[in-house]
């Protein structure tokens, strides 16, 4: 909230210099969506978003130093985790096990690694809670990287989503919206992954564009 988080900064150019030099930018899907048509998927997150917007908008704003850096360091953030996650490592996983195990073993591990913030937080209760959440947004953010083919719009949901919970603040009436939009989310991303139980191979255009 005060400073900077350099290290994912790193970790950013580290993605990077390893996407260019494997040359993974297509196939970690920083492209454009495979249709223009798909990109009406985005509106129910974008509500969401909306309505969180409202909230921070109704509760205040910080000042205009803790409000840049807390932008700066949830871009970044949305950035790094989505390139590593549903770009590297779900392309990497679901080129072996399928689409539909890929989005599973991709969200659990994207939850279980913030569990890891206990570490630095000494609070594993909220961590176990925050991994929860991470948890269902994995599976319907994959879903969406499925069906759109794309990473980019995912970085700018992660990076609002992120953004705005955490200018909103913390109370129980909050984290109960938040449940409730995730757990919305969370069945509309298995919605999504519909025809995509039995898939063995990894995902492609036509595929994609095929199930819209």
């Amino acid at each position: 909230k005060s400073q900077l988080v350099y290290g994912v900064l790193a970790a950013i150019v580290f993605l990077s210099g390893t996407i260019t030099y494997f040359n993974w930018w297509d196939k970690i899907g920083w492209k454009g969506p495979n249709s223009s048509r798909n990109l009406r998927l985005l509106s129910l997150p974008a509500l969401f978003l909306f309505i969180m917007l409202l909230i921070v908008l109704f509760t205040g704003l910080p000042s205009t130093r803790v409000l840049l850096i807390v932008i700066i360091n949830t871009l970044m953030v949305g950035i790094s985790e989505e390139l590593m996650f549903r770009g590297v490592l779900f392309y990497g996983v679901s080129s072996s096990f399928g689409i539909w195990r890929a989005a599973w073993i991709t969200a659990a591990i994207f939850g279980s690694v913030h569990t890891l913030n206990s570490l630095i937080t000494g609070d594993f209760n909220a961590s176990a809670f925050q991994a929860f959440f991470a948890g269902m947004f994995g599976v319907w953010a994959v879903a969406l990287r499925v069906r759109l083919d794309t990473v980019i719009p995912l970085i700018i949901i992660h990076w609002l989503w992120d953004c705005l919970a955490f200018l909103a603040g913390s109370s129980e009436r909050l984290g109960l919206v938040l449940l409730f939009f995730s757990f919305i989310l969370f069945f509309y991303g298995i919605w999504l992954l519909r025809g995509f139980r039995s898939t063995v191979a990894p995902f492609n255009q036509n595929r994609c564009a095929g199930l819209s």
